[in-house]
């Protein structure tokens, strides 16, 4: 049985209300203003006119996708960190993101018909593609490293699997179709520009589905903190557990990656956060990495509207701003930790 602490309660209901306000703050502000009032009755089909349609066609997706683009990354990275026993274990710094963004430019090049530029098949099947390759960096990296947990060796290895898919995503960009060049670049970078309900829809069944798969193996997610012959003589399969909880973190990563482009650090920052506020349990830790993991990514969409304005930047470039130097923070950290520990 699941036991949420009531600290966690009370502060996932504090995030949920930032996290309204940020939605609402974004779904107002703009070239058009629109009063929170009016969002309001935009939102639940009381208003008809210009505004509702500039809130519910055009923003409300976008801060939609945000959300849940954030949300998923968190969770992956929460996840991921718990499966390999190492805090600065994350999607993006493990290549897994790049891993999925090479899957979604082989859909690309394989499915884009030059001649008219379009696809020749449905966009619903580039999380599948998005999937094996987030799936096999993290694979690929996990068993390269074998059963050391020494954090230097897996940021090692993570880098050079990272920097592996980032050179495979110039080649196909460089190669692919001439239409997505521009875009694929913009879109690698991390951008939920343009967004629309699609998107959304997409993302929020593809994130809601994986939460309730992650609460299912949340007693598996707690036992491996612990070493791999504890787990062993407590009943557990290390194995199959170990490759259902990756799979599902490659999965989020995938969704992600499929809407959001490679929007980097959500997944390292976001549960470190959460475990300063709650206890190491994963019951505890997901819900608030999920709320925060959101609001980063909302924060990121704002300020790429409106910092640059016009312009309307990646928003990866702004969760990197942030996300860069705390790795660097966490990294020195947990070296002056293990130095202490020797």
């Amino acid at each position: 049985m699941i036991n949420i602490s009531k600290k966690t309660l009370k502060l996932s209901g504090i995030l949920l209300v930032i996290t309204l306000l940020i939605m609402l703050l974004s779904l107002g502000v703009g070239e058009v203003m629109v009063s929170p009032l009016e969002v309001f009755k935009s939102i639940i089909g009381a208003d008809k006119g210009f505004s509702s349609v500039l809130v519910r066609n055009i923003r409300l997706p976008r801060v939609l996708v945000a959300f849940f683009v954030g949300s998923s990354l968190a969770l992956a990275g929460a996840i991921l960190q718990g499966v390999v026993k190492n805090p600065l274990a994350s999607p993006n710094i493990l290549g897994i993101v790049d891993g999925g963004a090479v899957g979604a430019l082989v859909f690309l090049t394989i499915f884009t018909d030059p001649k008219n530029n379009s696809l020749k098949t449905s966009i619903l099947y580039m999380p599948v593609f998005t999937f094996v390759f987030s799936f096999l960096a993290l694979i690929f990296i996990y068993f390269i490293a074998g059963k050391s947990s020494s954090t230097n060796k897996l940021i090692i290895i993570g880098i050079g699997v990272s920097a592996i898919f980032k050179a495979l995503t110039n080649i196909l960009i460089v190669n692919g179709p001439v239409v997505f060049i521009k875009e694929a670049s913009t879109w690698i970078t991390g951008s939920i520009y343009g967004a629309n309900w699609t998107h959304a829809l997409l993302i929020s069944i593809w994130f809601t589905l994986f939460v309730l798969i992650t609460v299912i193996f949340i007693k598996d997610l707690n036992l491996h903190q612990l070493d791999d012959e504890v787990i062993t003589i407590l009943g557990n399969n290390v194995g199959k557990s170990r490759l259902i909880l990756l799979s599902i973190s490659a999965a989020l990563t995938a969704g992600a990656v499929s809407i959001g482009g490679g929007i980097s650090f959500v997944g390292l920052i976001a549960p470190h956060i959460a475990r300063r506020l709650v206890d190491s349990k994963f019951e505890n830790i997901i819900p608030l990495s999920i709320f925060i993991g959101g609001i980063i990514t909302l924060l990121a969409d704002f300020a790429s509207k409106w910092l640059f304005y016009p312009q309307d930047l990646p928003i990866g470039i702004f969760t990197a701003v942030i996300g860069a130097p705390y790795f660097i923070y966490l990294l020195v950290k947990n070296r002056k930790y293990s130095k202490g520990r020797a």
